[in-house]
């Protein structure tokens, strides 16, 4: 099956349009802007197509064919009849975070593995304190005890 839009699809972005791919170093950046749509007002509740600016927010992804992701994101601003001025809702990446959920969850992979939060660290590109920021957020249930007569 062909797929016309196939760098998304390697990717795995939806309603991205990808503008630019650059190679740098041992590092690829991804130039590109989410499709156009209305969005609804945090405030208000009332949807808005009204643009107030636009800012780029650059995200590591998890590295492929050897080389660190980043991606540049432009995020649109929306500003509503209320007043009230809010970013674009994007689904592959958490409110104030600057990596993709992909790279939350290959952190935890790999160290799911034992291995050292370094050397985690060295291969995704990030520091050591943000890696085990990624651990500590995960909470795991604690194993109950069997109850036994003695």
């Amino acid at each position: 099956m062909l797929y016309k839009y196939f760098t998304e699809k390697l990717l795995g972005l939806q309603d991205v349009d990808i503008e630019k791919i650059e190679e740098i170093d041992n590092s690829i950046h991804i130039n590109c802007r989410l499709k156009r749509k209305p969005h609804k007002c945090p405030c208000c509740g009332n949807l808005t197509d009204k643009i107030h600016d636009y800012r780029e927010q650059p995200i590591k992804d998890i590295p492929a064919f050897c080389k660190h992701i980043f991606i540049h994101l432009y995020k649109r601003r929306y500003r509503c009849s209320c007043g009230k001025r809010f970013p674009e809702n994007v689904d592959f990446l958490p409110r104030y975070h600057r990596m993709t959920n992909r790279l939350f969850l290959y952190i935890i992979d790999k160290l799911r593995n034992e291995v050292s939060f370094s050397s985690v660290a060295r291969e995704v590109n990030l520091s050591v304190s943000s890696v085990i920021r990624v651990f500590d957020l995960v909470s795991y249930a604690p194993k109950k005890l069997p109850s036994a007569i003695s």
